[in-house]
């Protein structure tokens, strides 16, 4: 162990936790550190989170070797380039790891997390760390507090391992951020393949556990934020019923009828083990943003040893199924998994689901997003208020945002302007009163009607798109368009305050993951949860991302572009034509990367505009070849 202890001993006052003449205190705090056993395991980072805490709890390793494995992979491995993290303090980290080593060292309980480290959504509160949701407005903003549930992992003996970079505001399912000079904001990449998008709005959180240098996190769900980006990390994404994870104040929101922070994990035991700290069993849903008059019990009991054999799933035909229907790869690897589904037991129930999408558009729009321009500001007022940051006003905020046409369209909402034609203030509160409650409905009958258990479907319809071909529009040269919001599937399940997981099938070709979601009633927390360990165990596990980044000794470039149309894909107005910009954002790499194909990538313009390599991983996810992309 001396070489461990002399290891430690240097980084610890590399990074300032101890100081160089403090002798005796340097060796109190390496005594208190050491484990029982003499038998520590290699490659930490590679054990999930319910292998870690077991090994924590019996002092085989301590909280500070584990979190130093931690430090080490994400220097060796170059992650930096991934733009995971927007706060990461080391040194913090490392003392909040050695405070939980001392108590242990005095005979105190550190059960039951015994300083396992979790990852947070730079949306949510936590004492001591800056909230900014990635927006210049909050950059300095430090909360007076911590989100409650934050509050419950570390009274059960947990650390925090830092804040994770996301979409600005939590504003989209891709976490593109434009880099705008002074801004100092990024583009989480993904952490399979950084010419792909992250997913959104939780794409740090996401890619910082694929890539194993954090072992699970906290995410946050309004549309999507937690299933999109664990689709595009090959992890598990989970949305609970609103209200069962208790934020209250500490949660900078994008609006109070869709959002719930919600939890990430690489393997279902991982997030069980996880949702069973942070999640309030002794609540029932009657937090803000439920539905009135409709209790139903937050407790969970998970069944371990739950057969699939029997168990009806519902297929929604407008949820990809067969409106738009599945494209490329990710229709090849969905139907592999039906097939998987149905060898195992598992009865397939396609329905037609345009009851649906016909009553949330009576309620208020198509998903009802009209909804946004009237609570959107009211519940950042609040959250401001709350949080005592009493000299930044929403109109600070907005006018500040980074990305171009979030900045536009958020400004609009101060005055209702893009919302007027679709309602007004009287017409959303007989939404919330009567629209919202009819969607919920609806999505409940939508089980009943067809006998099923469980809803599953795909969140991305087409496979992870590139950062260039994402937003809004892409046509590509063999004239087919992708309009990835219209081909995702993330938002009526939001709106009908539904629990819904996310879990991984496979790779594509490029060593891109793909996914599928099921998704259940308010209250099936202990359903989706138990289906999903089953069907992690039929799927099995996913192959690990590179150990070293390709982006390693490089940084990703992404400039927003302009469209230079105002049409909706036909919808609203003719098509783009074939001289315009089809897509905002342009990605390019500075540096030398050390995967070659990198270097060259984007230098020919958006991908929509013209040729592009496209960065194909094998198998092993090791190495590369290139190929040119004529289709997303």
């Amino acid at each position: 162990m001396t070489s461990v202890k002399s290891k430690l001993l240097a980084a610890l006052l590399l990074m300032g936790v101890i100081a160089a003449t403090a002798g005796d205190s340097s060796r109190l705090l390496l005594q208190a550190s050491a484990p029982a056993s003499s038998v520590v395991p290699t490659n930490l980072f590679n054990l999930t989170a319910s292998e870690v805490v077991p090994l924590l709890c019996n002092r085989t390793i301590t909280a500070v070797e584990y979190v130093q494995a931690l430090f080490d992979y994400y220097e060796q491995g170059a992650f930096a380039c991934l733009n995971s993290f927007i706060s990461f303090n080391q040194t913090k980290v490392l003392a909040d790891a050695a405070a939980i080593d001392a108590k242990a060292s005095a005979g105190q309980d550190i059960t039951p997390l015994c300083g396992m480290p979790l990852a947070v959504k730079d949306s949510i509160n936590v004492l001591g760390y800056r909230t900014t949701g990635a927006t210049p407005a909050l950059a300095n903003a430090y909360p007076p507090f911590s989100a409650p549930l934050v509050d419950q992992y570390l009274a059960a003996n947990g650390i925090i391992l830092g804040k994770m970079n996301l979409a600005e505001l939590s504003s989209s399912i891709t976490s593109i951020n434009p880099n705008v000079p002074g801004n100092n904001i990024t583009t989480p990449l993904n952490a399979y393949n950084q010419t792909k998008i992250a997913g959104g709005s939780s794409g740090g959180s996401a890619a910082s556990v694929a890539a194993r240098f954090a072992p699970w996190a906290l995410c946050e769900d309004t549309g999507g934020s937690c299933r999109a980006p664990a689709l595009a990390n090959a992890i598990f994404g989970f949305r609970p019923t609103i209200g069962c994870y208790n934020y209250s104040d500490g949660l900078l929101p994008a609006t109070f009828t869709r959002d719930t922070v919600g939890s990430m994990g690489r393997t279902m035991e991982d997030l069980i083990l996880l949702d069973s700290i942070v999640r309030d069993s002794n609540f029932t849903n009657t937090a803000v943003g439920s539905i009135p008059d409709d209790p139903v019990p937050c407790a969970v009991q998970v069944n371990h040893k739950m057969a699939l054999n029997g168990l009806r799933m519902g297929l929604p035909s407008n949820f990809g199924w067969v409106n738009p229907g599945l494209q490329g790869e990710q229709a090849t690897m969905a139907n592999a998994t039906l097939a998987k589904l149905e060898a195992a037991g598992v009865v397939l129930v396609p329905f037609d689901s345009s009851n649906l999408d016909n009553i949330s558009n009576t309620a208020w729009g198509p998903g009802s997003p009209e909804s946004y321009g009237f609570e959107e500001q009211d519940t950042l007022a609040i959250y401001l208020e709350r949080n005592g940051y009493n000299n930044i006003t929403v109109y600070d905020v907005w006018s500040q945002i980074n990305s171009p046409d979030l900045r536009e369209s958020d400004l609009a909402v101060l005055n209702y302007t893009n919302n007027e034609p679709s309602g007004n203030f009287a017409d959303w509160i007989e939404y919330l009163q009567t629209g919202r409650p009819a969607i919920a409905q609806a999505w409940k009958d939508a089980f009943t009607d067809n006998q099923v258990d469980v809803l599953l479907y795909t969140g991305y319809s087409v496979p992870i798109p590139p950062i260039d071909a994402a937003q809004p529009n892409v046509q590509f040269l063999n004239g087919s368009i992708s309009d990835l919001y219209a081909e995702s599937f993330f938002n009526l399940d939001s709106t009908a305050t539904a629990t819904a997981l996310a879990f991984p099938i496979g790779l594509d070709s490029t060593g891109t993951p793909t996914g599928l979601m099921i998704a259940g009633r308010p209250g099936d927390d202990s359903l989706l949860l138990s289906v999903g360990l089953a069907l992690e165990k039929l799927i099995g596990p996913m192959p690990q991302p590179p150990t070293m980044a390709g982006c390693m000794d490089c940084t990703a470039n992404v400039t927003y572009i302009p469209t230079t149309y105002n049409s909706s894909l036909g919808l609203m107005g003719p098509l783009p034509l074939a001289n315009e910009t089809w897509t905002n954002f342009k990605l390019t790499f500075d540096g030398t990367c050390m995967m070659p194909e990198l270097n060259s990538y984007g230098k020919g313009g958006p991908l929509g505009q013209g040729l592009q390599q496209a960065i194909v991983l094998n198998a092993a996810m090791n190495a590369t070849s290139t190929s040119v992309a004529t289709a997303g």
